[in-house]
């Protein structure tokens, strides 16, 4: 008896090789919808306007912060707001933010309503006036072209 060597024709081939990538495809798939959802993909709050300048605030929980944080790296001006605790400062929100030009006109008013503001400043000399329960904090900044700015603002314990 002779040994016969049955091999599948081509046609046959196809569907195997058909099942094996779309079982891997399924995979990396399933691999990719029960990732944790990346921090560009978090929900930023809208971004918003006043008298021409965009700004964005927000950067409550964690992932949120974590977005904003990651997209202001590509805006001007990141400010931050917290209170001085003995262990590490606490992020704060509801902070009156005014901002004025060298000439000392206000160009930017709004309420932050969480520890993160991201301003769109033209580049130029600033000072910022921060206000947290009736305690106000003043900060000179320049923003300049491309370079942004993260500025840190903590009030000290009462």
């Amino acid at each position: 008896m002779k040994n016969i060597n049955i091999r599948p024709s081509k046609v046959q081939q196809v569907p195997l090789l058909f099942t094996r990538w779309f079982l891997a495809a399924c995979l990396v798939t399933a691999c990719l919808v029960s990732m944790p959802r990346s921090y560009a993909q978090a929900d930023i709050p809208e971004s918003q306007n006043y008298q021409g300048i965009q700004y964005i605030t927000g950067g409550i929980g964690s992932e949120e912060s974590d977005a904003m944080l990651q997209l202001g790296q590509r805006w001007p001006l990141t400010l931050e707001f917290a209170q001085d605790h003995p262990q590490r400062p606490l992020w704060v929100a509801d902070v009156d933010v005014k901002i004025t030009d060298n000439k000392r006109k206000v160009i930017f008013s709004a309420l932050s309503e969480g520890p993160i503001m991201l301003v769109q400043l033209p580049a130029g000399s600033y000072e910022i006036e921060a206000k947290f329960e009736d305690r106000i904090l003043k900060k000179k900044l320049k923003i300049e072209e491309n370079q942004p700015v993260k500025l840190p603002i903590v009030w000290p314990i009462r």
